[in-house]
């Protein structure tokens, strides 16, 4: 929350920053305790990331070193209220924005993504970083959130990845990203992989229990599962969903993509093909 302030040198005026305060806090709280009295019960922490610099805070916090732990401060107010309201263990807050220490509450997702198989790759790299980084649980917009032309084949091939992602939802900007906007084959696909993420959720919840427990993200870059593969180091464009389901998703319209297979036998999911590992796959 930012409070107007006088002006300065004649020109530029300053806001003070009153997120920190108690008083502040309780006051913000007491507007989602109003929601949760409605039924509401979990939130999403947009924005939180476009914190002025030239700024004064209540304290003297040095509003430079503050960009960044403000969005800890913001998830962590409003984690606090669910958690009052729900017990521990029983309070999430779904954020956009974050810094270290902010995979306590717990889950996150990339932003504002373009609608391009380009951004699809990238918010995957994206998300092996953060995962990287201590952070459990991560997702992303299914179809992306800024559409420049979503073609229903990048629709179809965002729902197979942001289904075959911890958290999934359909989201964006402009067209509702439901799957009978595009095509009647991207309700197909759409139930294929929703169904397909409801056979395999004792082993996400599985996963989950161990980010939780351990600290091992649910999505995990291929070199945390195989430290000892090199060519593990350098993948960005698969991971593993757990530790034992190698996903590849698809990144191009013309729907062919290479995947490496680290030392092992391999058993294709969806057609039980069995592969040995320590090779590439087209």
């Amino acid at each position: 929350m930012v409070k107007s302030g006088r002006q300065t040198n004649g020109s530029r005026g300053w806001v003070l920053l009153i997120l920190r305060t108690p008083h502040a806090c309780r006051w913000f709280q007491d507007k989602l305790r109003t929601l949760l009295d409605m039924g509401i019960d979990c939130f999403k922490t947009d924005f939180g990331e476009r914190i002025p610099t030239d700024v004064v805070y209540y304290d003297g916090s040095d509003p430079i070193k503050m960009h960044n732990y403000y969005t800890y401060l913001y998830n962590q107010t409003v984690f606090e209220v669910l958690e009052e309201r729900f017990g521990k263990g029983g309070a999430i807050v779904f954020a956009r924005s974050a810094t270290a220490g902010c995979q306590k509450f717990p889950t996150h997702w990339s932003g504002d993504s373009v609608s391009t198989y380009e951004s699809m790759a990238e918010n995957l790299r994206g998300g092996l970083s953060l995962c990287l980084s201590g952070f459990g649980f991560w997702s992303h917009d299914i179809g992306g959130f800024f559409e420049q032309d979503l073609s229903p084949d990048l629709y179809k091939r965002w729902c197979a990845f942001g289904l075959l992602s911890p958290h999934s939802r359909l989201h964006g900007d402009g067209r509702y990203r439901v799957p009978w906007v595009f095509d009647e084959e991207a309700v197909e696909v759409l139930r294929f992989f929703t169904k397909l993420k409801c056979r395999l959720m004792p082993y996400i919840f599985n996963a989950a229990c161990e980010a939780h427990e351990k600290g091992i993200p649910v999505m995990r870059a291929m070199m945390l599962e195989f430290p000892d593969d090199p060519t593990c180091c350098y993948l960005d464009r698969q991971y593993m969903l757990g530790d034992s389901l190698l996903v590849a998703p698809v990144f191009s319209p013309e729907g062919i993509v290479d995947y490496y297979l680290p030392e092992g036998r391999w058993t294709n999911f969806l057609t039980n093909d069995i592969v040995e590992g320590r090779r590439w796959v087209r």
